[in-house]
């Protein structure tokens, strides 16, 4: 029970440096909060069940066993001053008239665990309950106290709520590192269409504003319920235009928030544009297109290879069936035949 109360008093220990800021930066760590109430109650739940075991412990003086249709076993610990040992009572089924009581086999009363079977089954000979098996209170003129073994699945209970608080957190931060790595990969994936969508755009005549809205326009009509992340940011960037942030800063806003570097350089691309004029604007914006492209192709062959690697496991377990297919019957057939 004791480990139980550590745990409570580590749990209010670190819900405390959390309250107050004992440690910089404690506060910040993913799913602190969520990790320490799995922790308290799984520790709650182990305590009541260690609890209850405790209670049920220990076998007082009398203790009788309620005998069944069909015998069974309990195991049980008896202690004789400072000896202890463990012992298994077969508590036999209910007492028929036409059938006597079996006696225990002579050859184990030699040992201790032998010896105190016979007086077991002396003491409830003298007893004399069909519906009842006792324990006796003394052995050998020596007082004896019987209790059940120790129950540890509240303290397993726990274990498993220390380590699912401890490993929750951890799954939660890979879980949004996968969740970064999939909007990255959708956001590459993206760019060069939006950049060959906008670089159209801007030959045709239309200013990077306009263009901006069109490229989102279409996105709000064509993709009803698919989340494409790259077009969001340029519907964040349209909307911030609207509320009256500048055009240039709203360029920076969205080379900030994509976190990649090929919507930073497009980002400033368009900065540069309004700043300085640039003539070559489309001719820059084609041949980052053309960049694009090539990386996105770059990109598919080591996703195809990748692909290709991982299914060499199905693909050797396929094999390995195939040639059980083949083969087993073969070596049946042989070794029938001979």
């Amino acid at each position: 029970m004791w480990i139980h109360i550590i745990l409570f008093l580590g749990i209010l220990l670190a819900a405390a440096a959390v309250r107050f800021h004992v440690f910089p930066g404690i506060g910040e760590l993913p799913d602190l909060k969520l990790a320490l109430l799995v922790v308290f109650l799984g520790n709650l739940l182990g305590a009541a069940v260690t609890w209850q075991s405790m209670s049920k412990a220990a076998c007082p003086a009398g203790t009788a066993f309620p005998r069944e249709e069909m015998p069974y076993e309990e195991t049980l610990l008896v202690q004789r001053g400072t000896e202890e040992m463990s012992l298994t009572v077969r508590i036999p089924e209910k007492e028929r008239e036409e059938e006597p009581v079996r006696e225990p086999e002579k050859e184990k009363v030699e040992s201790p665990a032998g010896r105190l079977q016979e007086e077991i089954f002396r003491y409830n000979q003298e007893k004399q309950d069909p519906d009842y098996f006792y324990l006796p209170d003394s052995w050998e003129g020596d007082a004896i106290y019987w209790r059940k073994p120790k129950d540890n699945s509240g303290l397993l209970l726990a274990a498993l709520a220390l380590l699912g608080g401890t490993f929750l957190p951890l799954l939660k931060e890979r879980e949004k590192e996968k969740q970064k790595e999939r909007r990255r990969e959708q956001m590459l994936q993206d760019y060069p269409g939006i950049l060959l969508k906008f670089t159209l755009l801007i030959q045709a005549g239309m200013p990077a504003r306009s263009a901006f809205r069109k490229i989102a326009g279409d996105y709000e009509k064509g993709q009803p319920g698919k989340k494409r992340e790259a077009y969001e940011e340029i519907r964040h960037t349209c909307r911030e235009m609207d509320t009256g942030i500048s055009e240039a800063e709203a360029y920076r806003h969205f080379g900030e928030r994509c976190l990649q570097a090929r919507y930073r350089t497009f980002s400033i691309l368009l900065v540069q544009n309004l700043q300085k004029g640039s003539r070559q604007m489309a001719a820059l914006l084609e041949r980052e297109s053309t960049e694009a492209w090539e990386e996105r192709k770059r990109n598919a062959r080591v996703m195809g290879e990748m692909a290709v690697t991982k299914l060499l496991v199905p693909m050797m377990l396929m094999l390995l069936v195939v040639m059980a297919v083949v083969m087993v019957p073969a070596l049946l057939s042989f070794y029938g035949g001979v």
